[in-house]
């Protein structure tokens, strides 16, 4: 929570008429709830005035553009987790212009860690240029989409040790199996990131409530959509990378198919060759 003097305080609160005490105390509150048990969802819900909001956090739902919730606007910020699959944990944000609550899974710790020292070693900047929900929502845009490349690099980490196996082993059907999964995981963080990047759009052109940013925000959200057009561009080049294993293997089967046709062309001749020398031995017969 930020001071009427501007100073940075950690506080607990387990109950809604403590937050709501601290809201009119302090000048700025950040209630930051990482994987909320069923208690502390509905805690959320009845800050926000809004029931069914737990609903949809507990479903990952991701929210394209923002969604009015009462008072509050609520932005969902995806982060991206891929291991053997792509899974999604969005950073749910519940923002007016003196309070934020940011509700999240574990996953997301660094990116808010990262937020907080930014606003905690420049909070007189803030202070003096803008609002500082602004600078969080836009803060944790920058800080989730630099973690959401590194999710595209193990994409295309993935994608060539497909074109390796593919390589070494053409005649494998089950490589475009693999192929079809991971193109599916692709499509999924493709439509995220341009769901993201309609959002951020729509903030740099001033028309989410509550979010003003400031010329330094402009910065950072320009920066945090430059790294989604960069992502983007990678999973395009991915995508054709997996087209082109596809088209690896359908030249692997044509080549087999090709060498069946062979093989099955060399058996009838030599039948045929058989058959006729069979027949001129039988016709020397019949005639000597």
């Amino acid at each position: 929570m930020l001071t009427k003097s501007n100073k940075l305080q950690a506080s607990d609160a387990d109950s809604l008429s403590e937050l709501q005490r601290l809201d009119k105390k302090i000048n700025w509150l950040w209630i930051d709830c990482m994987e909320p048990d069923d208690e502390e969802l509905e805690t959320i819900a009845e800050l926000v005035k809004d029931p069914k909001v737990t609903d949809s956090i507990k479903k990952r739902r991701i929210f394209s553009p923002y969604k009015k919730v009462n008072d509050h606007i609520l932005i969902s910020i995806p982060l991206v987790i891929f291991k053997k699959n792509l899974e999604t944990y969005p950073i749910y944000v519940f923002a007016k212009k003196k309070t934020v609550v940011t509700v999240r899974s574990r996953y997301s710790s660094n990116a808010v860690k990262r937020a907080l020292d930014t606003f905690r070693d420049c909070i007189k900047k803030v202070c003096a240029q803008g609002n500082a929900s602004s600078f969080i929502i836009n803060r944790l845009f920058h800080e989730v989409s630099n973690e959401n490349l590194e999710v595209v690099m193990a994409l295309r980490a993935r994608t060539d040790e497909i074109e390796e196996n593919a390589l070494a082993n053409p005649g494998d059907k089950q490589i475009s199996k693999t192929v079809f999964a991971l193109k599916r995981e692709v499509t999924s963080l493709e439509r995220i990131l341009w769901t993201q990047r309609e959002l951020m759009s729509s903030i740099e052109e001033g028309v989410v409530p509550v979010v003003e940013p400031s010329e330094m925000d402009e910065q950072t959200l320009s920066h945090a959509m430059s790294n989604i057009s960069r992502e983007l561009s990678f999973i395009s080049s991915n995508d054709a990378a997996l087209d082109s294993i596809l088209r690896l293997q359908d030249l692997g089967m044509i080549h087999r198919v090709e060498k069946t046709l062979i093989f099955l062309t060399l058996i009838t001749l030599i039948v045929n060759v058989i058959v006729i020398l069979l027949e001129i031995d039988l016709y020397g017969i019949l005639t000597g």
